[in-house]
């Protein structure tokens, strides 16, 4: 598997992850995923445990991996070499103060040129998905934030920017259903129009790396 490198140093790499490659395994898959190019190409982040188990029982080191894309998801994804910078980045997403910017194409005219979701999100019992406000919801809501951004109007369709404030599952797929503007190519999540994938693209991601400032860019959209 071949996966375009942003940018890499001593401390970390960042890719273009393409659409349609899963991060790593899940239950009971065996495709090629991003964790085996990471295999490949920065065999020295597995000296970082990070382990997690699925459930047919196989438990696998993330190595450096630090936040994760949809398989449909393309864009910006960075990895840590070392445990030091790590355990940095680990902190930073947990406390939300990572800044992402992604790019999608949502159904319809959004009539607002800037606006902001604020909007708590949970599954109830018998879905998967994502809700805002879901009834009987499996334990507490939690908070979702997420500014949106106009970029272009197209005949039945608008290009937004979106900055989730927060770092919830799927944040970006729900609330765009919410607002009523589903992202294109998402059935999932409410879209009526047909597309090879969801367009939806992770194109920049502002970090701090041994308390530098460090932005990385992606050189595609909806690859």
């Amino acid at each position: 598997m071949i996966i375009p490198v942003i940018f890499e140093d001593n401390d970390i790499v960042v890719i273009d992850k393409p659409s349609g490659v899963v991060v790593h395994p899940f239950d009971f898959s065996q495709e090629d995923t991003v964790l085996d190019f990471l295999h490949e190409h920065v065999p020295q982040t597995f000296e970082i445990k990070n382990e997690i188990t699925l459930q047919d029982g196989r438990t696998i080191n993330l190595g450096g991996l630090v936040h994760k894309l949809d398989r449909d998801t393309s864009g910006v994804l960075l990895v840590a070499k070392t445990e030091s910078v790590f355990k940095e980045l680990r902190e930073q997403f947990a406390h939300h103060s990572v800044q992402k910017t992604y790019l999608a194409l949502v159904e319809g005219n959004v009539k607002e040129d800037v606006s902001t979701i604020h909007a708590p999100l949970g599954r109830n019992k018998k879905d998967y998905k994502q809700k805002v406000n879901p009834e009987n919801p499996r334990g507490e809501l939690k908070e979702a934030i997420t500014d949106v951004k106009v970029l272009e109007r197209k005949e039945h369709m608008t290009l937004v920017e979106l900055k989730p404030k927060t770092g919830r599952t799927h944040q970006l797929r729900a609330h765009m259903e919410y607002m009523g503007h589903p992202i294109v190519g998402d059935i999932a999540y409410g879209s009526k129009i047909k597309a090879e994938r969801i367009m939806l693209h992770a194109s920049k991601l502002c970090v701090k790396i041994k308390e530098k400032e460090a932005e990385f860019k992606s050189s595609t959209s909806f690859s």
